[in-house]
């Protein structure tokens, strides 16, 4: 994928906007159609750079497949990533990352709402019930989307001066084609 034309070509406006409400929303995201597969992302925070983090760092398996193509300023200048030091500043950044992901479908209301009461709040709960919640996501869904579950919360503890957890039902979400349970986007800026 050629990412500087992909970046040109979303500068000038070629790419459609999908107007989803929970995406703008949940994730303070705009999504872009980018082929039948793939859209793509404009997310104005550090969201997905702490989650890509995560991703690396712990080994995840549970996530989409996405992929940072650009980073603009307000006035559409392709600019270099932020140093891991200025991501985990706690400062907000004023850039726009733009990713390429893999098209993917929200939950449906009763996984959203088991989300929600099991996972949400996760960092108020004490460790003995981190472990139950963890097993009921292995029971209901699967060893692996439990795993990666209980590894967002380690980082995320490895972060804590500057990552807020912010893991509930709208920020899962389902593969088109398999149905399988993935993760996106489970941490925000600590206030």
């Amino acid at each position: 994928m050629n990412t500087s034309k992909v970046t040109k070509q979303f500068i000038a406006g070629d790419y459609e906007q999908i107007h989803c409400k929970e995406c703008e929303t949940t994730f303070l995201t705009n999504v872009y159609m980018f082929d039948d597969d793939h859209v793509l992302l404009e997310k104005r925070s550090l969201g997905l750079e702490y989650y890509c983090g995560a991703i690396h760092n712990k080994g995840l398996t549970k996530v989409p497949n996405i992929q940072r193509i650009g980073i603009l300023d307000e006035d559409d200048n392709a600019v270099q990533a932020p140093s891991q030091e200025e991501v985990y500043s706690g400062d907000e950044t004023d850039l726009r990352f733009i990713y390429v992901m893999e098209k993917l479908k929200h939950l449906g209301q009763e996984d959203r709402d088991y989300f929600d009461r099991c996972v949400k709040d996760l960092e108020w709960q004490s460790e003995e019930d981190r472990t139950k919640i963890i097993a009921g996501v292995t029971k209901r869904y699967n060893k692996e989307l439990a795993q990666d579950i209980a590894k967002l919360y380690e980082y995320y503890k490895q972060h804590e001066g500057v990552l807020a957890w912010d893991l509930h039902g709208e920020n899962l979400m389902q593969r088109i084609d398999s149905d399988d349970v993935v993760i996106l986007d489970p941490y925000t800026r600590k206030a």
